[in-house]
């Protein structure tokens, strides 16, 4: 007889492997705390804790990231430009009664094209053989993960972006700083979004949120990191969920690197920095000289960058080579302009903070008003243009950030001579340092797009509010005045522009059919 036909017992369950378990405990601690928040939490104690759950080990992961890359930095910068080349590198973070010290050694000096050569071989093997997204300053390829890629960066990037650019900066390259220690915490961001399983919205929050904890710490200024995040995606809106979970994650990125490397601003400010209310129409003047500088910054670096990359060489002797032309071009400085210990030449090396907190004090020369010194910091202003589009243009790992706070602070300090010599009466020697303070960030506000986060930081890297009122009209200035030239080719105009916001103004996009 044929068997009675019935349902089929159901199947027992598979025993998961201990080891999947295990790797899986971020994934389970995400639902877990999500159906919990589902069952009665209010919305803002649920999204709080979400947020807390995601930007807490963003924030630890970024602070010891940027505390690492500091040490990676300082040392090979002890190793190859004061053990080797002979330079004597000066540190900002003096005071108003503390003087700045630099010095070279010649001939020394004249090993500094081979160094950096060096450096950028090194650094073009990484990008060659291990991570081309390496390459360059950072920003953009992290902004264009946001836009482009659902907020997704390779684990291995930041690790190797640390060690390229601690080489890059430590051999002489000319760069900033942000740009790792911003790719560590975006990277990181990605990574621990996986782990969790968040939702491709979630990922790219945690990627800007990686990214301003970074900045945050590097340039202790946690506030500016975290608007930093939410700004710097486009040239004219913000992307609002980054804020609540960037302001926990800088807070502790700032606290643990804060830790091991002082609480203090990253410059130290004069005590007589003052301005007055006539002043306002030269703060103007400066906003539309940085905007023009600005300009040709943009447009120089992205025409170097063109021709490195329509070379057919291979990578690292791509990268050497930038690295190469930029040493000569210093020591041709140096040996041409020797001024105030070759101030032109040695403020285009490394990162070049310490030059710029020379100049903010007063300590180049300006306060006897020597004519040479305005064409010494003429020349340092574009010699550092030259030099930067040099090393980061052809590959080199570095940060563009930080690089443009230095030509800003010496256009400031510049125009700030000028005005001393025109109007003696109404712009005192005291009154330089304000303009090398508030030049520090026009000029990058302007070519960054990103106005609101650079005026908070640049009170929080100076510890002072004296100057905020003509620091936001040259800043806001050089922002309009510089229209659509943009330092990061990957930002958009706003949020309907963006790729990942696609499906939400799908609405808005469609055509509208007009009616018979």
């Amino acid at each position: 007889m044929p068997e009675a036909s019935g349902p089929a017992p159901p199947e027992s369950p598979r025993a998961e492997p201990p080891r999947a378990r295990y790797r899986d405990w971020p994934g389970r601690l995400w639902t877990a705390v999500r159906s919990a928040s589902q069952g009665g939490w209010a919305t803002a104690s649920r999204d709080l804790a979400h947020w807390a759950i995601v930007a807490v080990p963003i924030g630890v992961v970024a602070g010891l990231g940027a505390a690492a890359f500091f040490f990676l930095w300082n040392e090979s910068t002890q190793f190859f430009l004061v053990y080797i080349v002979g330079i004597q590198y000066p540190y900002p973070g003096a005071t108003g009664g503390e003087t700045v010290v630099w010095s070279s050694v010649f001939p020394r000096i004249l090993l500094l094209p081979a160094v950096m050569a060096l450096g950028g071989l090194g650094c073009g093997l990484i990008v060659r053989y291990l991570a081309p997204e390496v390459a360059g300053h950072g920003t953009d390829e992290t902004i264009s993960a946001f836009h482009n890629r659902d907020g997704r960066i390779r684990a291995r990037v930041p690790v190797l972006k640390m060690l390229a650019s601690a080489l890059t900066l430590g051999t002489g390259g000319s760069g900033g700083r942000e740009g790792p220690t911003s790719q560590i915490g975006a990277g990181f961001g990605s990574w621990w979004s996986d782990l969790l399983r968040l939702s491709d919205r979630d990922r790219r929050i945690a990627l800007a949120t990686g990214l301003g904890a970074g900045v945050g710490a590097i340039f202790r200024a946690p506030l500016g990191g975290a608007i930093f995040s939410a700004e710097i995606m486009y040239t004219g809106d913000f992307e609002p969920g980054v804020f609540v979970p960037s302001i926990i994650a800088s807070v502790v990125s700032y606290s643990i690197y804060g830790t091991f490397y002082g609480f203090g601003t990253l410059f130290g400010t004069p005590s007589n920095l003052d301005w007055v209310p006539l002043q306002l129409p030269l703060y103007v003047l400066l906003a539309l000289v940085c905007a023009g500088a600005g300009i040709l910054f943009v447009r120089l670096f992205w025409s170097t960058n063109g021709w490195f990359l329509r070379r057919s060489w291979p990578v690292p002797l791509r990268v050497a080579f930038g690295a190469a032309l930029s040493g000569v071009a210093v020591v041709l400085v140096y040996v041409a302009i020797p001024w105030e210990g070759h101030f032109a030449a040695l403020s285009s090396v490394n990162v070049g903070y310490g030059f710029v907190q020379a100049a903010m004090l007063g300590q180049v020369g300006l306060a006897s008003f020597v004519p040479l010194a305005l064409v010494a910091l003429g020349v340092a202003v574009a010699l550092r243009m030259v030099t930067t589009s040099f090393t980061v243009g052809s590959g080199g790992a570095a940060g563009l950030f930080g690089t443009s706070v230095v030509i800003g602070a010496l256009l400031g300090a510049t125009l700030g001579g000028v005005f001393h010599a025109a109007f003696p009466d109404l712009v005192d020697i005291g009154a330089i340092s304000a303009f090398s303070v508030v030049g520090m960030m026009t000029f990058f506000g302007g070519i960054s797009k990103a106005p609101l986060a650079v005026l908070v930081m640049a009170v929080e890297m100076t510890g002072s509010y004296t100057i905020l009122a003509p620091a936001m009209v040259a800043i806001f200035v050089a922002y309009v005045a510089t229209g659509k030239n943009q330092l990061y080719r990957a930002q958009v105009p706003a949020r309907i522009d963006s790729p990942a916001h696609r499906t939400e103004y799908a609405g808005y996009l469609r055509p509208v059919t007009p009616p018979e």
